[in-house]
């Protein structure tokens, strides 16, 4: 999926990735843990991965494979590799914690297999699930 201008179409971009044939044939629990972890990611792409005021892109794959769920988010904004950002300290009380960080402290623990790279200006994120065992 191609979304050119992301600005303000976070939920639009959501509901599209939430709609996929990949995504919504998962089991209930899956699917809103791929909400979550999808408005997440999304949410920090449309709101900081083009500050200076552009209105970029967003490239969304999804791929079932017959073991895992991937889902690939490509954008042409500022590089940021999330994965090199500190852990959240998550035994301070909310109130002394700083803002951030907590976003992706969750994709990571939420999700089997996190990767970053930059690739031909484009930051590139790629998250697994995998699938349960019936």
């Amino acid at each position: 999926m191609h979304f050119q201008s992301v600005k303000g179409r976070s939920r639009e971009i959501l509901k599209a990735i939430l709609q996929t044939p990949e995504v919504s044939s998962c089991d209930r629990k899956t699917v809103l843990l791929l909400r979550l972890v999808c408005e997440e990611i999304v949410m920090n792409i449309t709101s900081y991965a083009y500050p200076d005021g552009s209105d970029g892109f967003l490239d969304v794959d999804v791929e079932a494979h017959a073991d895992r769920l991937v889902i690939r988010f490509s954008d042409g904004g500022v590089p940021f590799n999330p994965l090199e950002q500190p852990p959240p300290d998550t035994k301070l009380s909310w109130q002394l914690r700083h803002i951030g960080g907590l976003g992706i402290f969750l994709v990571l623990k939420k999700m089997d297999a996190v990767r970053y790279a930059y690739v031909d200006h484009k930051n590139v994120l790629t998250v697994e699930k995998m699938k349960d065992e019936k």
